[in-house]
């Protein structure tokens, strides 16, 4: 959607209408024209039919070019208040041609019911407005459709010898129409609006996640590179003085495998975690928490009791992802000596809470570390939206409290 600069009251509810809006248009005002022509030729005026003819010709000019000029190439934003304003003057053309119409056909005659009918098609004026979706341009247009109305059948309302209760009836009919035709396009426009952020949502969504997926890649290369391979390496070296028949170099390859071969255990494990694989989310958060519990500094709490034992879900390896991170987080920069691990099923949302009583971090530290390059926590929030969930941080005193809420389907 384009913003349109129109004058007064059109400010950023000035819109472009959308390609599906001008089809919508086009084929309303050639309805328009259609009931324009079929009661002229069923029911001729006997007045003023030279005119009527004319007007009504001219009519299907003006209609033939708004359509070439609406299905043009999109206008660019410093156009659009050219595309407000032609809009307008093509709906006004419509209002005064119904009006006209008419007036020619009724006024000077008493026979003809072609006025009365005639009228009825200013009906469908705020319907073409309202397929503007613009909430401005289909106010500016209501209240000169009910003028038109009412003066068109107050001009022919002695000819016609209509009662005015039937007026009055018709055009509170059409008040309500033209209204509701406001409050459509008001309706209609939020939804564009809405679709159009959700879309840009979606795109930067997917510019983070491929930001992640590069930054773990070449994390892993890292690892890989700087742990396993450089023992591999060095056990190539020592390979060489083994070759030469020295004894000692034999333990020193040995130990420099092993330690490789745990270096890539651990990666693989990252990887792909075994233990979820086999056991579920449950167990992984268990082993997960036992292994820190190690740590003679530490205390883990795990509360997942909630959570069914068999229980396998598409955010599973998500959950993980977040909770071993944030647990890292936890040990390595909030200084922790006690973490809270709670995995609960409510509303058929999965609810991961993790809290510490470290130092504590703050939506601002986080912006701050993705900025400097750390986008551990930064990637979890990206899978977690990415997932349709949301990821809250409540900085304690002391400690943090991070919670990850995401649909279970």
């Amino acid at each position: 959607m384009i913003d349109v600069g129109a004058d007064g009251a059109a400010g950023a509810e000035g819109r472009t209408a959308t390609p599906h809006g001008s089809l919508l248009q086009g084929s309303l005002r050639l309805l328009l024209v259609a009931f324009i022509v079929i009661t002229l030729l069923l029911e001729p005026p006997h007045n003023d039919r030279g005119a009527c003819v004319g007007l009504t010709a001219a009519y299907v000019v003006v209609v033939g070019c708004w359509s070439v000029w609406a299905h043009r190439p999109r206008m660019t934003d410093s156009r659009s208040r050219t595309v407000n304003r032609v809009t307008l003057g093509m709906l006004a053309v419509d209002i005064a041609v119904v009006a006209v119409l008419s007036v020619l056909t009724g006024y000077f005659s008493q026979e003809d019911w072609t006025s009365d009918v005639l009228r009825n098609g200013l009906f469908l004026v705020p319907l073409i407005a309202a397929a503007q979706l613009s909430p401005y341009v289909s106010t500016v247009v209501a209240a000169p459709t009910v003028l038109a109305f009412v003066a068109a059948s107050w001009i022919t309302q002695s000819a016609n010898e209509e009662p005015w209760a039937s007026i009055l009836l018709s055009t509170a009919i059409l008040t309500g129409l033209a209204g509701g035709s406001v409050a459509l396009s008001r309706i209609q426009l939020t939804k564009v609006q809405l679709i159009g952020q959700l879309a840009q949502q979606r795109t930067q969504l997917l510019h983070e996640l491929l930001a992640v997926e590069k930054h773990e890649r070449q994390e892993v290369a890292e690892r890989v590179h700087d742990g396993a391979l450089q023992y591999v390496l060095v056990a190539r070296q020592d390979m060489e003085d083994v070759r030469g028949g020295d004894v000692a170099s034999m333990s020193r390859v040995e130990s420099a495998l092993v330690e490789a071969s745990r270096l890539l255990r651990d990666v693989a494990r990252e990887l792909h975690p075994e233990v979820l694989e086999r056991l579920g989310l449950k167990a992984a958060l268990v082993h997960l928490a036992a292994g820190l519990n190690e740590r003679p500094d530490l205390d883990v709490e795990v509360d997942v009791e909630d959570w069914p034992d068999s229980g396998r879900s598409d955010v599973d390896y998500v959950l993980f992802g977040a909770a071993r991170e944030m647990l890292t987080n936890a040990v390595k920069h909030a200084r922790a000596r006690t973490i809270w691990i709670t995995l609960r099923n409510s509303a058929k949302t999965a609810v991961l809470t993790i809290a510490d009583d470290g130092v504590g971090i703050s939506e601002d530290a986080i912006t701050k570390s993705q900025d400097d390059g750390h986008i551990g926590l930064s990637s979890i929030r990206t899978r977690v939206l990415a997932s349709g969930g949301v990821f809250d941080v409540e900085a304690g005193q002391p400690g943090t409290r991070i919670t990850i809420r995401i649909p279970l389907r």
